[in-house]
């Protein structure tokens, strides 16, 4: 009985430490950019592992992202676009990368001030899983 009880507890154990791994979130890379009221474009350099899914965090001023483009280790590419607007503070929905897990090596964006900030500064911070 004890040996069925600690083999229950190293399970737990395994699966509790698992699941703390899978949410977490690495961050690839940020630049803060600064706007008016015409689309701009930005670049930023990514840094990590290979991810399945990434997000937008916004800080700073409203800001709104029209597409984005991933660049890959392979040599592939993947466009983004209707991404819905964040609210400063928060992060986007998660999207997935096709074709499974891969290394980002940069991510180009065009962007703009949201109807509610007209000019500004905002961190676009990107976030992969």
């Amino acid at each position: 009985m004890k040996k069925g009880a600690f083999v229950t507890f190293v399970i737990a154990v395994m699966l509790v430490a698992g699941a703390a791994t899978a949410g977490d979130w690495q961050k690839l890379g940020k630049e803060t950019v600064v706007f008016g009221s015409s689309e701009k474009t930005a670049s930023i350099e990514a840094k990590g592992d290979a991810v399945n899914q990434i997000a937008f965090k916004i800080t700073g001023e409203w800001v709104r992202l029209n597409e984005v483009t991933l660049s890959f280790s392979d040599g592939s590419t993947q466009t983004i676009e209707d991404i819905d607007n964040v609210r400063p503070g928060f992060t986007t929905d998660a999207f997935a990368i096709d074709g499974g897990p891969k290394t980002v090596t940069s991510i180009d964006f065009s962007f703009q001030a949201n109807s509610s900030a007209q000019q500004g500064r905002a961190t676009v911070t990107v976030l992969g899983q």
